[in-house]
């Protein structure tokens, strides 16, 4: 029988810009037997006008999803870019980095950059537990 828990997913960054995209995070929870048992997401809008650079609020730039208990769960991060870069010059805009954490229990299980470009953004798929 696998083992339940409850997982706190953290995504961080210190991405200057990171107010140019809207983040969203979404989880499809399944029990012991592999059905799906819950769903949980979360979403975060940065800038809402298309051209502007103003900072990033302290929630934006660290996102947290919790789950219910379940024994698995396959989490799905999109990060969609909401504003061009600061420069149009393909070569002074290179990708950054977001930090992906998760927990299970309260005990860390995953912790791994993951790379954003800053024109396409990022889509980042886990399964978890790990296979």
């Amino acid at each position: 029988m696998a083992e339940t828990a409850l997982y706190t997913i953290s995504l961080t960054t210190d991405f200057e810009e990171w107010s140019r995209y809207n983040v969203f995070m979404m989880g499809s929870c399944r029990d012991v037997d592999g059905t799906s048992s819950d769903f949980v997401h979360l979403i975060s809008k940065g800038s809402t006008d298309g051209n502007s650079f103003a900072p990033s609020t302290a929630a934006h730039r660290h996102l947290q999803l919790a789950t219910p208990e379940c024994a698995a769960f396959d989490l799905y991060i999109y990060v969609v870019a909401n504003t061009l870069p600061s420069s149009r010059i393909i070569g002074q805009c290179p990708p950054f980095e977001v930090q992906l954490r998760i927990c299970a229990n309260g005990n860390e299980v995953y912790a791994k950059p993951h790379t954003v470009n800053q024109w396409g953004g990022a889509t980042i798929y886990i399964e978890f537990p790990r296979k």
